[in-house]
């Protein structure tokens, strides 16, 4: 069942800082995964990404660029996914909504360099005024390095959203493409691996960028620093970004403008595949504190012993699972201990319960063909006592109990299956129907949201699916879309139509499900009440 609204009327009242540095964009992404390598003529590259800004003027804007990497599964999130050689700063600049363009400068120069494994370099840019509330604002960054050294990166570029992603073989060469807005260089953003997510042979390529983007104007609104793994916005990849470039449920739930309990801009501190066993400790080879250290710097360098955040919002956990309850939950528990011995007993930490996962014998369509195992069974299992725990424990101010609005009302252990978001039919037949010629173009009802998967039943008891990727109304109901995958399936007459509601994860035949789809996610976010904001405030 949905969340059950906190009681209250409104927020305590905001004490302004304006001269203090807060988290200032949305959409930020720490650099990870794998390294890429610098192909001859390719070797000069500029990412233009765009961001969107909080519900409050701001100015003095601090952009922190780095030379280390993060792990994303295995022992993620360890910073341990380096290049082989510096990232070398040619220039980045701040792009204004108004259209003019301002240098991000490095210590008044334009050029920067981050050392490999553990660089940190601060850009910061002053605009004439201060950036109007709820902004969106772009960040070029252009780099380069030796052909065959290799570079790391953290953006898939949202199209939709204008973002590009250029390469050449010297920096004349790309400043031009970026002059002209040219299309993304076909290499590093190609159509075969748009909106996937993999390792560097298969993967959308990874954009060089802002680790974080902070600025000055904050209003007092609270600012979670979020400890975090995938399901903060996977498995949202890049095409189904909202306007402000936020993907997944947490993203996406903090950035409501809510009229009583406001919007709230986060600071991500996790990456998919992020242990909290892991988090915050380690050294060496399994070092996980950099990006703690780069946060204490905003503290301690440019804020005057204020941190760039006011709670806790711990989101993390899944990964540590464990068929002991008790040492699942302590391993969540021992990362709280962890932020607190760093920042103060008194940290006001709100945690959140945990999801399941389900394996499914006909890809997660029908509720019917799920099942739960034991470990994840919120309601019966060993998931239980361990949101039972998170639910006990004293060591959060306050908890959020967000199983029941990921799970459906029909069966609390599981999250929902597509038969639960019915579109209608596929109206007439996609392409040419002779099984051999590809089609890219298919008629659905209007309405579908774009960067949303759907599945068919092409022919009687098979089914496929396809990502929209653009939608051109009819104006009587229905809609062409563009779609991402590109066959030749031929569809039957009025094929059932569905939203697919959870990503196929791994398996073939018993498939696992972990991560939301569109629909789930969108389900999931209008069923956890922005009132439950109330949490983020000491008591």
């Amino acid at each position: 069942m949905p969340v059950v609204p906190v009681s209250g009327s409104g927020h305590p009242p905001w004490v302004a800082d304006p001269n203090r540095y807060m988290p200032a964009a949305t959409r930020v992404e720490w650099p990870g995964g794998f390294t890429q390598t610098y192909a001859a003529g390719l070797n000069y590259q500029a990412s233009e990404l765009y961001f969107g800004s909080p519900d409050y003027p701001t100015n003095s804007f601090l952009i922190p660029f780095v030379g280390f990497g993060v792990q994303q599964g295995n022992n993620s999130p360890q910073e341990t996914i380096n290049p082989n050689a510096d990232v070398l700063i040619d220039e980045v600049f701040f792009l204004h909504p108004d259209g003019n363009e301002y240098p991000v400068l490095f210590g008044g120069l334009a050029a920067a360099t981050a050392t490999a494994a553990t660089g940190i370099v601060w850009g910061q840019a002053m605009l004439p005024a201060a950036l109007p509330r709820r902004s969106i604002f772009g960040i070029r960054t252009v780099w380069h390095g030796t052909v065959g050294n290799t570079y790391i990166g953290g953006y898939r570029v949202q199209r939709h959203r204008g973002e590009k992603y250029w390469a050449a073989g010297d920096l004349a060469s790309v400043r031009a493409l970026a002059a002209a807005d040219a299309p993304s260089t076909s290499d590093r953003d190609p159509d075969s691996f748009y909106n996937t997510v993999g390792d560097v042979s298969n993967s959308q390529p990874l954009a060089y960028g802002p680790a974080l983007i902070f600025a000055k104007g904050w209003d007092g609104r609270p600012v979670p620093l979020v400890l975090s793994d995938s399901l903060v916005e996977r498995q949202e990849i890049a095409a189904s970004a909202d306007a402000r470039g936020n993907m997944g449920v947490w993203r996406r739930w903090l950035d409501v403008p809510d009229p009583v309990w406001g919007e709230t801009m986060p600071l991500i501190m996790g990456v998919p595949g992020a242990k909290s066993q892991l988090e915050l400790t380690g050294s060496g080879s399994t070092i996980a504190t950099l990006r703690w250290g780069l946060i204490d710097i905003v503290k301690n360098t440019y804020n005057g012993g204020l941190n760039p955040w006011t709670f806790v919002f711990d989101q993390s956990g899944r990964n540590d699972n464990n068929a002991t309850a008790s040492t699942w939950a302590n391993f969540k528990f021992g990362l709280i201990d962890r932020v607190k011995t760093r920042y103060g007993a008194g940290t006001h930490v709100v945690g959140l319960t945990l999801w399941p996962t389900m394996t499914s014998t006909d890809g997660g369509r029908t509720a019917a063909a799920y099942s739960v195992p034991i470990l994840w069974n919120g309601v019966s299992g060993t998931l239980k006592a361990v949101n039972d725990a998170i639910k006990a424990s004293s060591r959060y101010a306050r908890v959020i109990d967000v199983f029941g609005a990921f799970t459906t009302d029909a069966d609390p252990s599981k999250a929902p299956a597509s038969e639960m978001f019915p579109l209608g039919k596929v109206i007439g037949h996609p392409g040419n129907q002779d099984g051999v010629t590809t089609w890219d173009t298919i008629k659905m009802p209007s309405g579908i949201p774009r960067g949303a998967v759907v599945i068919f039943e092409y022919q009687p008891g098979l089914w496929a699916g396809r990502t929209v990727l653009s939608e051109v109304v009819n104006g009587d109901g229905t809609s062409n879309y563009k779609v991402l995958e590109i066959f030749a399936t031929n569809v039957q007459d009025n094929a059932t139509l569905y939203g697919k509601a959870m990503n196929l994860d791994s398996g073939t035949g018993t498939t696992t499900h972990v991560h939301p789809l569109l629909y789930t996610i969108l389900r999931t976010v209008s069923r956890i009440p922005q009132s439950e904001k109330m949490k983020f405030y000491p008591a």
